[in-house]
């Protein structure tokens, strides 16, 4: 009996320190005044978390080596469980053994114990031999612990299975070995990274399907002006710092760390985790304020993001790095007038005053492209508005690319139109946390769009799609409209079908764009359109959702320094170059700020006769030259 009574103290009390440790660390979700949980979409919810947690393929797929390793581990947990159920079974029911002896589970178990140790044993020699610079230059104590009790835990059940007699005394002794690694599990877990193994799952269950939106800021009366302090994160915010497994898959992903720049997606939320714990209270300042202790992360880190999602894409447990933390910790340094950093004043300046752009072009431009080309204006009838934007509008290539959609539109005997003049969607804005100056932006596209009927509305630019279908629909006013919004892509795949189009082989290679791959989920579309065209389709290394950025996001085009040379290089040199070794001689884009980047890095590069031209150029080409008509006599 005293044996049995240790066993449930024992128990009670490992038990009762995790859910404490575990409660003690979520409790700020109780207090978020953002709760942003969503059950929406919850079939397809269940089935990313069996995907991901069950069947483990993103760890398989973003480090297939590792991954394999962390799998074997992961489902051999799953395959014991019911074997420590009745390991404690055993020891409350008098420490007798199954009169049975061994089942068939047991060999089952027996055989996934050795694969457990074979992965405990790989992840143990990559982390603390190889030490991958991903993981860190410290060595973790508790990851040296728990790697310890896994290799107990399954060294122990073998012994139970194959060597030891039931019911004697070194069986017995063996049996406590095993409580006591169980139990030693309860402890370590809650106060380390291995936390991510309870809310890994749910912090899965609850991330979007593309990458992470910017929250729709509260009543004024509120006083929310975006993120600025720890008690301004939300609920999923506090799951996901969390639930961070601290394998840096985001941090090797991430493009602005890749050619040596500090920011380190790993270190956002690893910090974000560290000040929440410690009780601080500023989250973001300069880097003096960051050195000083008065702050966790830095401006300048903050706003070397491209915003092209990849640090989600690769995350293995859910988080949200973009939307949610990144661009509403800007957000919050810009309301407080805390950003020090010149080219972004600059650019709110320009996009303040009329025209009301980030390029600060003159409205001038755009109408002689209308003239010049003869685009119909929409009227209240007309089924769907152009949406030039400001790439399209006052970019040369951009300007190209609308009279290619023209000739599409007109030759599908779609009905359109683009509106008499434009001003920005305020994406440059809002990207670079000016919430005030985005607001007084949509605010006039919104009574516009009403005025003059707007049902549906395509646009050549990603980075406006993603505005007008995530962002503007936060607003009731935009919400209340019902506009479709569509890439033009999307409108190009459908349409492909019934124009009269006379393909030409070429080889091609296709550069996602970040904000439709990854922020809109459109992959296939665009390769529909390619081989339409007749487009030999051959792939970069990174493509589709894994696509690599071009350096334009995340306002980088208006407020980069391009007078600092890391020693990585420049994003849009690593892109192209991807883009040079699959032979292709063209690369299509479907974004207007791609091609300045990918043009940029040929001339760089010697290359300039690689084709840079957006898809819609290349169906626009593929159509028959029109027949010019009648001569007429004055």
């Amino acid at each position: 009996m005293l044996e049995i009574g240790v066993l449930v103290f024992a128990t009670l009390a490992s038990l009762g320190y995790f859910c404490r440790t575990v409660a003690r660390r979520l409790a700020p979700m109780l207090r978020a005044k953002e709760r942003n949980l969503a059950f929406d979409r919850l079939p397809a919810r269940l089935w990313t978390v069996f995907a991901e947690v069950m069947l483990q393929t993103r760890v398989i797929r973003e480090r297939p080596a590792a991954g394999v390793l962390h799998a074997l581990v992961m489902w051999g947990f799953f395959a014991f469980a019911w074997v420590s159920i009745e390991h404690f079974a055993t020891g409350l029911g008098g420490f007798e053994p199954p009169a049975s002896g061994h089942s068939w589970y047991s060999a089952f178990a027996g055989a996934w114990a050795v694969a457990v140790l074979a992965g405990i044993v790989g992840l143990s020699f990559r982390r603390f031999v190889l030490r991958p610079k991903a993981l860190g230059e410290h060595l973790s104590l508790t990851s040296a612990l728990v790697a310890l009790l896994i290799v107990g835990l399954m060294v122990t059940y073998l012994a139970d299975w194959r060597l030891l007699e039931a019911g004697s005394d070194a069986w017995k002794a063996n049996w406590w070995l095993h409580t006591a690694a169980l139990l030693g599990m309860l402890w370590l877990i809650p106060n380390s990274k291995h936390l991510h193994l309870v809310l890994g799952p749910v912090a899965i269950f609850f991330r979007g399907e593309v990458t992470s939106p910017m929250r729709a800021l509260r009543d004024e009366d509120d006083d929310d002006f975006g993120m600025l302090a720890f008690a301004d994160l939300s609920q999923k915010d506090v799951l996901d710092v969390n639930s961070c497994v601290e394998c840096g898959r985001c941090t090797d992903s991430c493009p602005a760390n890749l050619i040596g720049g500090s920011l380190d997606p790993k270190q956002i939320v690893l910090q974000l985790q560290r000040g929440l714990l410690a009780g601080g209270e500023v989250i973001a300042a300069d880097a003096e304020a960051v050195a000083s202790g008065e702050a966790w992360i830095s401006e300048e880190d903050l706003y070397q993001c491209f915003t092209c999602g990849a640090c989600e894409q690769a995350c293995p447990v859910g988080i949200e790095h973009v939307g949610l933390k990144i661009l509403d910790l800007r957000r919050g340094l810009v309301s407080e007038g805390r950003t020090s950093n010149d080219k972004l004043s600059d650019m709110f300046t320009t996009m303040e005053r009329s025209p009301h752009n980030a390029w600060g072009a003159s409205q001038q431009v755009r109408r002689k492209l209308l003239e010049s080309a003869g685009l119909p204006i929409h009227e209240p009838e007309t089924e769907w508005l152009l949406w030039l934007g400001c790439g399209c509008s006052y970019d040369p290539h951009g300007q190209q690319v609308v009279k290619a959609m023209q000739r599409i539109l007109d030759s599908a005997g779609v009905s359109w139109g683009v509106l008499a003049s434009e001003t920005c969607c305020g994406e440059p804005a809002r990207r670079a946390g000016n919430e005030y100056l985005y607001m007084e932006l949509s605010e006039r596209l919104v009574s516009e769009f009403r005025s003059k009927g707007v049902r549906k509305l395509v646009t050549c630019d990603p980075h406006c799609a993603r505005m007008f279908d995530v962002d503007y629909r936060q607003s009731e006013d935009f919400a209340q409209l019902g506009i479709e919004v569509v890439h033009h892509s999307e409108l190009l795949a459908k349409l492909v079908e019934s124009l009269p189009m006379e393909p030409s082989a070429s080889k091609v290679t296709f550069h996602d764009p970040c904000y439709l791959a990854r922020g809109r989920g459109v992959v296939d579309e665009p390769r529909e359109v390619l081989q339409a065209a007749g487009a030999e389709v051959v792939e970069m290394r990174h493509h589709a959702a894994q696509t690599f950025c071009c350096g334009a996001g995340g306002a980088q085009l208006y407020i980069a320094d391009d007078s600092v040379e890391l020693p990585g290089g420049r994003v849009n040199y690593k892109r192209f170059e991807e883009a040079q070794q699959t032979g292709a001689d063209t690369i299509a884009v479907a974004c207007p700020y791609c091609p300045i980047m990918l043009k940029d890095a040929a001339g760089q590069a010697g290359a300039e006769d690689v084709r840079v031209v957006d898809v819609a150029e290349l169906v626009a080409e593929a159509l028959p030259t029109p027949e010019p008509g009648p001569a007429t006599v004055s």
